[in-house]
């Protein structure tokens, strides 16, 4: 459990995403990935922390439901997941990680999609450079965000 999975959270965005990806050292960034991806990664690991995320497959699901769904990315988001840099990662992925996300599909899928649709309004795709010094919390409340597991605190 990461404080950015909270809920309730009031760590910003910025310390969100340096937590993230202190939490995620073997994640591909800068000149790893190609210029569209680099971009790509950047918005696609916001909404793990907006959306409370960590990087367990069901958990990744999640992130592209809510991509699909939460952001004004829409379905334009689909462009990303399609790129050599994604495409990559799928292919290092374990049978037993894909056999539990499709396990836990017909819950988490529903559910998420209901989630996003309650939003008040869409998280900012592209656009969220001048949310960064917001506390995650403000911005869950603002945006209607319910993370992926609602109740938990955030540790100490």
């Amino acid at each position: 459990m990461h404080r950015f999975e909270a809920q309730a959270t009031r760590m910003t965005l910025a310390e969100g995403l340096a937590e993230y990806h202190a939490a995620h050292p073997g994640l591909k960034r800068g000149d790893a990935l190609s210029p569209e991806a680099q971009i790509f990664f950047h918005r696609h690991d916001a909404v793990h922390v907006v959306f409370g995320c960590s990087t367990s497959l069901p958990d990744e699901a999640v992130v592209k439901l809510a991509s699909l769904f939460g952001t004004t990315g829409r379905f334009s988001v689909l462009r990303g997941y399609a790129l050599y840099d994604s495409l990559d990662i799928y292919r290092s992925l374990a049978l037993r990680d894909i056999l539990t996300a499709l396990w836990v599909a017909p819950i988490l899928v529903p559910r998420t999609v209901a989630r996003c649709l309650r939003q008040r309004k869409p998280w900012p795709w592209s656009d969220f450079a001048g949310l960064l010094d917001r506390p995650l919390e403000d911005l869950r409340r603002e945006h209607g965000i319910e993370v992926v597991r609602t109740g938990v605190q955030e540790p100490d």
